[in-house]
């Protein structure tokens, strides 16, 4: 039997029934390819989502500790007229912070980088600057402190000399009159000394802690530019304008306040300013 016989053999039934299968079949393999490009594109998608995820929980993460470095150092700027905290413990806080911010340089875009290397240079120059006014300020501070104690010793022994006084006669009451007068004497010079060095020491301090409080004004506005960087890679709006407008209306408050307190504690309306030392 030939091919067409064998067909013109075939009920339409029979064809119906093929056709309609392999439409079927055609069907279901369209939209399984369909399926699968769609699963693709999804799963796709989905990868993109969790990479950018861990990027942006990874730039997170490296950016609130340098802020976290970045907000210690301004700390410790503004803590350079606390002199009872050595010079060693003020610095060792921060140092122990720093390396967060190199990690910046890891991460961020090239415009973030250089905003960091510019507050972190200007941060430098901070301590700088300070680092050697608060030599000299605490060169005063120690000699007042060691006046202090010679002071204290000296009026002890001024008491014990009276005291052996009131119990002595003779020759011996004598050799202790002078040793009290000798004692007298020394801490009258003791007490010029120290008002010589509180002096130098009063000026001194307040134009330390009046430099340090500029510091931190300049050092505000140089963070400005890092959150805006840190911000606009994160996806977060930020108006720089109006943090600007804040943090300058914040500082100029706490300068007058501090002005304020130096002419109630001192009695002097222009008092120790560094131009006028």
């Amino acid at each position: 039997m030939g091919l067409i016989a064998f067909m013109e053999a075939v009920p339409p039934t029979v064809w119906g029934f093929l056709v309609g299968s392999f439409i079927t079949v055609v069907g279901v393999a369209l939209t399984n390819a369909s399926n699968t490009k769609r699963l693709r594109l999804q799963h796709a998608h989905e990868r993109e989502l969790d990479a950018r995820a861990r990027d942006l929980s990874m730039r997170r993460d490296v950016y609130l500790n340098a802020f976290e470095a970045m907000a210690t150092g301004m700390t410790t700027v503004g803590s350079f007229g606390e002199l009872d905290i050595p010079f060693q413990d003020l610095m060792r806080q921060y140092m122990g912070k720093a390396g967060a911010m190199g990690k910046i340089t890891i991460v961020g875009r090239e415009e973030t980088i250089r905003a960091v290397a510019d507050f972190e240079q200007a941060l430098t120059g901070a301590f700088m600057r300070l680092s050697g006014q608060r030599n000299g300020v605490d060169q005063l501070y120690r000699r007042t402190r060691e006046l202090e104690v010679k002071l204290d010793a000296s009026a002890q022994e001024q008491e014990r000399l009276a005291t052996l006084l009131e119990r002595a006669d003779g020759g011996e009451r004598a050799a202790l009159q002078r040793s009290l007068e000798h004692e007298r004497r020394r801490s009258k010079e003791l007490r010029a000394e120290q008002a010589e060095v509180e002096v130098a020491f009063n000026p001194a301090m307040m134009g330390l802690i009046r430099n340090s409080m500029q510091e931190v004004a300049n050092l505000d506005t140089m963070i400005v530019p890092v959150v805006r960087c840190v911000r606009n890679e994160l996806g977060l709006p930020f108006d720089d304008a109006f943090y600007l407008q804040l943090i300058r209306a914040g500082h100029e408050q706490r300068a007058e306040s501090f002005e304020g307190f130096l002419q109630e504690s001192l009695g002097t309306p222009n008092a120790a300013r560094p131009d006028e030392a």
